[in-house]
Order: C-alpha cells, then structure tokens, then sequence
C-alpha cells in the first residue's frame, strides 16, 4: 500500500519548471492544467501562425506538385503551399518545451524520436523543390527511420520502461490480461523496425486527400492519450488491468499538443486546402505515433486504434502485389481513397467517413481495454 502511494505521489508530480520553483503556483503542475493549456496553446499558435506561414511558402514557391497519373480532379491543388509539418513540429516542439515535464525521460524520447523523423521528412520535402522533384529516395527514408528505431530500442533495453527487463522486452496481447510473449532483445529491435517504419509510411500514404490525414491522428491522439493516462495512474492501470509504467502518463501532455496543432492546421488544410502537410507533418506524426504505442506497451492495439492507417498501407500492399503477380490491380488506384474518389464519391465525403470510421476504430479499442478490465 505504501509502495502504490508513492508511485501514485511520483506520478502526480510532473516538475512544470514554474510550478516546482514558485509555492503559489504550483498548481501548474497538474497533469489536467497542462494537459489542457497545451491543447489551447498550440491551437492558437497554428492559428495565428498559420496564414503568414502559407504566405511565406507561396513567396518561396513551395507548392505541391500534382502527379499525371492521379485522380484528374486533383490538378487544381497544384501549386497549394505543402511542408505545413513544418509548422505543426515547431509548434508541438515551443508548447513541449513550455508546459510538458521535460525532466520525464518519456517526453525526451518523444522529443528525440518526433525531431528524427520531422529532419527526414523535411529533407525529402526541400529536396523536391531544390534538387530532385522526386526528393528523399525510399532507401534513405528507411534508413533514417531505423537510426530512430535503434534509438527508442536502447531506450526500451538500456534504461527501461518499467524496471522489469522481461516486461520491457515482451509483446503485451491486448485481449487477455496478463498475457504477454517474451522475445528478448533482438526480437524486440525487429519489432520496433517494423512498427515505427509502418506507422509512419503508413500515415505518409494516408496524406492524399485535403483533411484526410490530420483528423484521424487527432482521433488516434486522443484515444492514446486516455490510454497513457489510465497506464500512468496507479488506481486506473489496476482496474483496468493495464500494465502500470510509472510517469507514462505525462505523455497525454504530449498527445494534447498533436490534437491541438493538428486541429489548427485542419483549419486550413479541410477542403479546399490553403496548406498540405508535406512528408515533414505526415512522417513525423506516424512515427511519434508508433513511439508511444511501443512505450505504453500497446503495439497491438495501434493497429485497430489507427484502422483507417492499416487500411490505407494494406492497399498499397495488395495493389502492387497483385500487379506484379497477376498484372492485374484490385483497385481502381491505390491508395484507397483514391479508388473510392474515382468509383464516384466527393473528395470530402471520402474524408468525412475517413475519419467518421477512424472514431468508431477507437472506440473499439477502447472498448477491448475496458473488457480487458472487467474479464
């Protein structure tokens, strides 16, 4: 009993530099406040910033260039500012900075692993408009992706998310409490490769339609979010027979700065889009995306949390499988979105259910975790 109050007592005292050096503010230090002030902050930031920054990028020319071979509705988006990620990186970096407990080894991971993928995806986007208009080549991508993968594995194998070695180096099955599968430390260096190398293409491919991308990782953000905050509280872990990680739950403070910068992006970037994202927004979100599910130990409910992610990748996958095996496409063109713009539904109504069919994804997932808690 003294042990859970203690965890409890570090788990509640997120050290908001403010909050811990001035008594009478030490209100600040709660999790709910920051959680909530840094929603509120980086919405307003993007707001602000958002119109100046699209003008900046149609000084310098950074538009997007439309492929031939996609839907011929899309032509009139050439020419729309991209490399938006720019400004939701900076945004969610400034507001991590000021409200997010940076003394938690969590937040420094993230911080680590979302300027990693955020420096790839800025390189293949500046590339396309200064040296090669095909940018970053896919080999260069993925490697950069795996340097960010060997570093969450030393984070997971070295440091350790819990203490316990053969927790930190199992697969947690979602469905059954208490369930998990050791696979020792290169196996879980494999894992990682391959969730972090998936998330974040698989968010990258998403990023076709105006909007399309942005509302599902708020959705995914958010859901994730309650989830690290239930796996950081003592009381919420054990009724719900989650595993405890002590301090993950600061990582809801991180997750509210996604919704909140991605909430105001998608105040330019909804139909007709102002601004796209670039490789620079959509890598860097997949990518921090699958860093959390790997440091909550919920690599496998990521892929319902993120349906509409898996679909999308799957596509992809099957369409040039089938191509080059049969000759043959299964779908009118990959990604997905795209054979549903051209079997005749509006752009916006493609996105609209999108993200309708991400919220029910996540209550899913929600709902299998509360299961979880009650068989």
């Amino acid at each position: 009993e003294n042990q859970k109050k203690y965890c409890e007592e570090i788990n509640n005292r997120m050290l908001y530099i403010i909050g811990e050096y001035f008594e009478s503010l030490a209100f600040l230090k709660s999790m709910y406040l920051r959680g909530f002030i840094s929603f509120t902050l980086s919405f307003v930031l993007v707001l602000i910033l958002g119109k100046p920054f699209i003008n900046y990028l149609k000084v310098k020319k950074f538009g997007e260039k439309i492929r031939d071979d996609g839907p011929v509705s899309h032509l009139s988006k050439k020419g729309t500012p991209t490399m938006g990620g720019v400004l939701i990186v900076i945004v969610m970096l400034v507001t991590n900075l000021l409200v997010s407990d940076i003394s938690n080894t969590f937040i420094d991971v993230l911080l680590v692993a979302m300027m990693g993928f955020a420096s790839i995806g800025f390189i293949d986007d500046y590339k396309k408009f200064t040296v090669n208009k095909k940018g970053l080549s896919g080999k260069k991508k993925l490697l950069g992706q795996a340097v960010i993968a060997v570093l969450v594995w030393l984070f997971v194998t070295q440091i350790g998310l819990t203490g316990d070695r053969a927790f930190d180096l199992s697969i947690i099955n979602p469905l059954i409490s208490g369930s998990m599968l050791y696979i020792g430390s290169i196996g879980m260096l494999i894992f990682i490769l391959i969730i972090l190398m998936g998330t974040s293409n698989a968010v990258n491919i998403t990023d076709g339609l105006d909007g399309l991308a942005i509302m599902p990782m708020i959705i995914c953000s958010t859901i994730l979010g309650a989830i690290s905050y239930f796996t950081g509280n003592v009381n919420m872990s054990e009724h719900l027979k989650l595993f405890y990680i002590p301090g993950s739950g600061e990582m809801s403070v991180f997750l509210a700065t996604i919704c909140g910068s991605g909430l105001g992006f998608l105040w330019y970037n909804f139909y007709p889009a102002q601004i796209f994202m670039g490789d620079t927004g959509s890598l860097t979100l997949g990518g921090v995306l699958g860093v959390v599910a790997i440091l909550l130990k919920q690599e496998l409910i990521l892929p319902i949390i993120g349906g509409v992610f898996v679909m999308e990748a799957l596509s992809v996958i099957l369409q040039v499988g089938s191509f080059k095996l049969r000759g043959k496409r299964i779908f009118k063109m990959a990604p997905i979105h795209h054979h549903f713009e051209l079997s005749g539904l509006a752009e916006t109504k493609v996105t609209m259910r999108f993200w309708i069919t991400t919220l029910i994804f996540g209550m899913v997932a929600l709902g299998i975790i509360r299961l979880r808690g009650i068989l």
